[in-house]
């Protein structure tokens, strides 16, 4: 038996331990059972199965080593969470601008226990110091590795265990010199500061994302444009990059296998210490490292052996990385190229063109470059499309036209990005020049997936039939790319299914007579009403992750819409606004409704800019006003209340045939009795709960009145206490049926006159 076989064998049990540790077994048997799988190694190996032997072997360091990692690191953690203490950080990276000031990360050391890795959030005064100074406050210490809703954050898994809220001022002690451990940080950072400086400012926060890793340039726009054109990647430091820098590197240095690998090898360390050592990265150095060692010292590598090695190692360094999402999508797409690409690339060699003059080899050239790109595409995407449906919730269908169109020039722009930064250290002038010209191909790709981003059906989320469908498709695909004969059967009916369910989904949203959808939006507020494809939508803000604009974007995209023919804001607060500027950038809005006060917002002005730069047409609503929208009668009733941006907000009643909706945005009690008393409301099917289940609001008169049968909730994390026991209570008496924004996610309700 050869023994890269061993190797396979040791290494995938020993990971495979670690995955199921981290995932499925309780915490207190990863010791136990990591000795009972010490008893099948030794009957193995007495009995000559050293495969058997390895693999148990390897399970049972797997599972041993996480209960040893998590009481060594992870347990002084434990023993910080809940308390407020004076804590002494030591800054091991350059703080960052946070929500509320900034965030500085660094290790914690405690007498009589290991160091552990925290995050400490103060105010801005932390953006003024370096890596190797030390930051002595009084903090808040909560552990970051549980989670309510998943085992493990994503602080977690980069081995960030404590999570410091600063409470007063901060003693700081500078380092007299950068320790020697933070230089090719430091390094990293001023080639990303050359970068800002020698770059338009258009595009230099993608060569800064592509080169050094600092995503802090790239805008949440491009961040979505990006995702939804399948591009992520780009921006995203992995084994693309890495194979870039090695083959910028091979230009100079020609292919003599032991020249290549002296030069390569320590570059390509110090790269990974420069960009922050990111799994993605890690991984793309050893396996490069693994086979240009291999090459010099005139020996072959075995893939599969070198990639699960890899893995190993990155376990063995942090087992709670198994949890990472970019750790889990780099060997996904790494094992896919594998497995899948040479039979993909197979599967097209036999597109060429006849003849034998230049204009066919040229052409023959181009079409070998394209099917050599289309099959390391699909290679990437077989095992990484799965985890991005699980944890992104959507599947971008333009992910091979895109790679297609932006990988010719990846290369260049990672190469000549690197160049640029580095000129900016010595030579800031013909950095300039040269940024100048490097531009072109950066906007050119920024363009691409402005351009691809914008079709609605670029991007499909899993809701409806799409899961059931996308499921299908992706098994028809898989098996068309092992099928030796007829592949071309499975790809056209995974196409056709696709093909069905969009347009299933895009007639039924032009014909249901009424659909309400209160989207998960975090703490905030975004419902769309649609009638024969017509669309209303009431408030667009919250806090959730995705920008609530692209979240409401994204659904109406997905039904095939491209339009807003009314935008109604109950009021000016962010929590309902706060997501206009990506609704306007990614939707035509035909009309937008606000409140009409006696004042002046800041919110307002910015919104009644924003409507003008769209061309947009605003309605102040300053007294009761009905509006028509396929079967929907939309009555929007004038502010009742003054003294403040809840009291002067504008409500809602929707009414198709017997079916009545009501929507009062962050209306108080008070001001819903004065509703309650100057309109006849009608008995409401559906309630949107006032101000996100607040105790101040959903009073009892507006329940007595409407008697809603079903009440939704749109509420995300805060520190409100929403929605409240006491509003909870009074939805319970009348025995209406309670929904949850942040239990269920995106809510619909479908009604018929």
């Amino acid at each position: 038996m050869r023994p890269g076989r061993w190797g396979q064998a040791l290494f995938l049990s020993f990971s495979a331990a670690v995955f199921l540790a981290i995932y499925l077994l309780p915490v207190t048997l990863w010791p136990w059972l990591g000795l009972l799988a010490l008893a099948p190694a030794g009957l193995f190996a007495w009995r000559r199965r050293r495969l058997a032997a390895l693999a148990c072997l390897g399970a049972a360091a797997g599972l041993l080593w996480c209960g040893a990692y998590r009481g060594v690191f992870f347990a002084p953690a434990q023993v910080l969470n809940g308390q407020r203490t004076t804590v002494t950080l030591h800054l091991s990276e350059t703080p960052t601008p946070s929500d509320y000031g900034a965030a500085a990360t660094g290790w914690v050391v405690q007498p009589g226990s290991a160091p552990v890795q925290a995050v400490l959030y103060g105010d801005e005064d932390l953006l003024s110091l370096a890596p190797g100074d030390r930051v002595t406050a009084l903090a808040d210490c909560a552990q970051t590795a549980l989670h309510q809703e998943s085992r493990f954050t994503a602080r977690a898994t980069r081995g960030i265990f404590l999570r410091l809220t600063a409470r007063g001022p901060v003693e700081v002690e500078r380092a007299e010199k950068t320790p020697l451990w933070c230089l090719p940080r430091r390094w990293g950072e001023r080639v990303s500061q050359s970068l800002a400086r020698a770059l338009p400012g258009d595009v230099s926060g993608l060569f800064r994302a592509m080169v050094t890793g600092d995503r802090g340039g790239i805008g949440a726009f491009v961040n979505t444009d990006f995702r939804r054109a399948g591009i992520s990647h780009l921006i995203a430091i992995s084994g693309m990059h890495i194979c870039f820098l090695v083959g910028f590197l091979t230009l100079f240095t020609g292919f003599a296998p032991r020249r290549r690998a002296l030069i390569c090898i320590p570059v390509l360390v110090a790269f990974a210490l420069a960009v922050g050592c990111p799994s993605s990265v890690v991984r793309a150095c050893c396996l490069q490292i693994a086979l240009l060692a291999a090459q010099a010292l005139g020996r072959e590598t075995e893939q599969w052996t070198s990639l699960f090695g890899t893995l190993a190692f990155l376990l063995l360094l942090d087992p709670f990385s198994a949890a990472n999402i970019g750790l889990q999508l780099s060997f996904a797409a790494v094992a896919g190229i594998n497995l899948v690409t040479p039979r993909a690339y197979a599967a097209m060699e036999g597109l060429r063109l006849a003849g034998e003059g230049r204009p066919a080899r040229w052409a023959n050239a181009v079409l070998r470059f394209l099917t050599r790109s289309l099959a390391t595409t699909l290679g990437a995407l077989i095992f990484t499309l799965p985890l991005c449906a699980w944890y992104f919730g959507s599947i971008s269908l333009a992910a091979p036209l895109t790679n297609l169109l932006v990988l010719p020039v990846a290369g260049v722009l990672f190469a000549g990005g690197l160049v640029v930064g580095l000129l900016g250290l010595v030579l800031p002038g013909a950095a300039a020049a040269l940024g100048w010209a490097l531009a072109l191909p950066g906007r050119y790709v920024l363009w691409v997936a402005r351009w691809v981003a914008a079709f609605p059906y670029s991007s499909l989320p899993l809701w409806g039939v799409y899961p059931l469908a996308l499921s299908a498709a992706y098994a028809l695909l898989v098996a068309a790319l092992f099928r030796r004969r007829r592949r071309w059967a499975p790809a056209l009916c995974a196409l056709a299914l696709v093909a069905g369910s969009v347009g299933y989904t895009s007639l039924r949203f032009r014909l249901t007579p009424f659909t309400a959808v209160a989207l998960d939006v975090g703490q905030g507020q975004s419902v769309i009403l649609s009638s024969q494809g017509k669309t209303a939508l009431i408030d667009c803000g919250g806090n959730s992750y995705d920008d609530p604009g692209d979240i409401c974007a994204d659904y109406l995209n997905a039904r095939g819409e491209t339009r807003v023919d009314t935008l109604v804001l109950t009021h000016y607060h962010e929590d309902h606004t706060g997501g206009l500027d990506a609704l306007f950038r990614r939707l035509e809005v035909g009309r937008v409704v606000l409140p009409a006060m006696d004042h002046d917002e800041n919110r307002q002005v910015e919104i009644l800019a924003l409507a003008a730069r769209e061309g947009a047409e605003v309605t102040w609503l300053a007294e009761d006003r009905e509006l028509t929208l396929g079967q929907m009668a939309l009555q929007l009733y004038a502010p009742l209340g003054g003294g403040g941006a809840n009291e002067e907000g504008l409500s809602a009643l929707v009414g198709v045939g017997d079916f009545h909706m009501l929507l009062t945005g962050d209306m108080t009690t008070t001001v819903e009795k004065r509703l309650v008393i100057s309109h006849d409301l009608p008995r409401c099917q559906v309630l949107v709960a006032g101000h996100h289940g607040s105790r101040y609001a959903t009073g009892e008169t507006l329940l007595e009145a409407v008697r809603p049968q079903r009440v939704i909730i749109s509420v995300g994390s805060n520190s409100y206490g929403h929605p409240h026991p006491d509003t909870l209570a009074r939805l319970e008496k009348i025995g209406a049926q309670v929904y949850r924004t942040d239990q269920l996610g995106h809510i619909a309700f479908t009604a018929h006159p």
